[in-house]
């Protein structure tokens, strides 16, 4: 139960090497070396080039097999090198996928024997498991030495997978759900015209060179014809009775049959067709219809509560440029509904650039930023919009996300204000405010764009500083010191 297992690890294209416990417990790499017991194939996230690569030949096999099995045409000596490098591909991603541990674990380099079973068990291992046993072996003995397309029928099994295949594609392309919906829908229905052209031509190798063929292809000696030709007829038969333009009556039961089956199919593609359209240009401007129907609820407030003109105005330009700039999400409300750790995360990400930018910060660890960030606030402010005025107490810090916002003297009409300095995209300011109690602002700071602003209120921050006593420490001692200057600075002004 204590065995040592040596494990080839494989995480987003890095292969390493470690060793494991039955346990469950690992352990460092360096502890490989110690004799271990035996070779498992342990598998991480695999780089999106390979799951790119892994559909590709999915797709390939679901297309070649019934070519040449329906058109009875042999692969050469190039298509069954190519098909074997593949099915050694797909052999490998078979068991990427039952000796990966479950999610959530993979951090730990975890992986359990049970948790092996559960992933053979699963859906997708099954059919992958009956799609790689390589019947063209058997076939190549039985037939002595001759490879015949059937036995690769096996492959088509894969058709189960599509949805899988298409979900793992999503991921990687990170498209959006309409998008995948369209790229799913044409992909089918493609796939649906290459099969039914290629069971047409079984139907006509079925029945022979009859004169019930002739009538119905009007191609006598078809299947003389190269396998090129004879394919793209069956295609052009399928598109002209799926879209109802086909006048060519069948003759015999399979005729018959593969004609209803076919315009069944046309029928049930033209229902999808125009259902998905449909459904697509609904959902396709749902959030402008949103938006608009929010607009309108606004103007209505605003025409019943007879607010001025110019200050509707201003309404609007606010909530245009929300939408414009964030398609209407509420930016502060999403991180809130994420998970803690995710919240710290994403704030990290987007803001961490902006926090090591502050001095006050920059003898600061990387727990404390983390808390930091975690607390800042998103706000919109649109132009010629006071920020802070000079002398008023301030409570709280900002940072510039988007935007410029200008450094003024006080006076009413824009056109008299004398501009000290000009902030830009990454600057802030306002910090001494969170230090000291009752701090008067020394300047006023008004917007000169739409802007972008990340707020810090104080009572966050002594919240986060009695977290971190040591680090408190440092910013106030620091703080004081850009605080008096600043001291020095207004008393040399006056």
């Amino acid at each position: 139960s204590k065995a040592t297992v040596s494990v080839l690890y494989w995480d987003e294209g890095r292969v390493a090497v470690m060793s494991l416990q039955d346990s469950a417990r690992s352990t460092s790499s360096e502890e490989l070396i110690a004799k271990p017991n035996k070779l498992v194939l342990f598998i991480g996230n695999r780089p999106s080039w390979w799951k790119k690569l892994v559909f590709c030949i999915a797709l390939y096999n679901l297309a070649s097999v019934p070519f040449r099995v329906c058109l009875n045409t042999p692969a050469s000596l190039i298509e069954v090198l190519i098909d074997l490098l593949l099915d050694i591909i797909m052999i490998f991603e078979f068991f990427c996928n039952v000796m990966r541990p479950p999610k959530g674990v993979e951090e730990k380099n975890e992986l359990r024997v049970s948790n092996v079973l559960i992933n053979i068990r699963s859906r997708q291992a099954i059919v992958e498991l009956i799609a790689i046993i390589p019947l063209d072996l058997v076939g190549f003995g039985l037939s002595k030495g001759l490879l015949h397309p059937a036995f690769r029928l096996n492959k088509m099994i894969r058709v189960l997978k599509l949805s899988w295949y298409f979900d793992e594609l999503g991921e990687i392309l990170q498209i959006g759900h309409n998008a995948q919906r369209v790229f799913r829908f044409t992909v089918l229905i493609i796939w649906l015209i290459y099969w039914l052209g290629c069971v047409w031509n079984l139907v006509i190798w079925s029945d022979g060179e009859t004169s019930h063929t002739w009538y119905w292809t009007q191609q006598p000696g078809l299947l003389s014809e190269p396998s090129g030709y004879r394919f793209l007829l069956g295609v052009y038969w399928t598109l002209t009775m799926m879209t109802g333009y086909g006048s060519i009556l069948p003759q015999s039961d399979l005729q018959i049959i593969f004609s209803l089956v076919t315009v069944v199919v046309g029928v049930a593609g033209n229902v999808g067709v125009i259902g998905t359209l449909g459904s697509l240009v609904q959902n396709l401007d749902s959030s402008g219809a949103a938006f608009r129907q929010k607009m309108d609820a606004v103007n209505d407030y605003m025409r019943y509560r007879k607010i001025s003109t110019e200050m509707q105005t201003r309404i609007k330009g606010y909530y245009t440029y929300l939408w414009q700039s964030r398609r209407g999400l509420d930016e502060a409300r999403l991180i809130q509904e994420l998970p803690g750790y995710l919240q710290e995360e994403v704030s990290l990400f987007l803001n961490k650039e902006i926090i090591s930018k502050v001095p006050l910060f920059h003898e600061c660890d990387e727990q404390f930023k983390s808390a930091v960030v975690v607390k800042l606030i998103p706000t919109v402010l649109l132009p010629d919009s006071f920020i802070v005025r000079k002398g008023e107490v301030g409570r709280e810090m900002y940072f510039i996300s988007r935007g410029e916002v200008q450094v003024v003297s006080e006076a009413k009409e824009s056109s008299e204000r004398v501009v000290y300095a000009t902030l830009r995209d990454g600057s802030f300011f306002g910090e001494v405010a969170l230090l000291f109690n009752d701090s008067r602002r020394t300047a006023t700071v008004v917007t000169s764009s739409f802007c972008d602003l990340f707020v810090l209120r104080k009572e966050d921050f002594d919240t986060i500083r009695e977290s971190f006593p040591d680090q408190s420490k440092a910013i106030h001692k620091a703080a004081q010191k850009r605080y008096n200057l600043q001291r020095q600075n207004e008393n040399a002004e006056d």
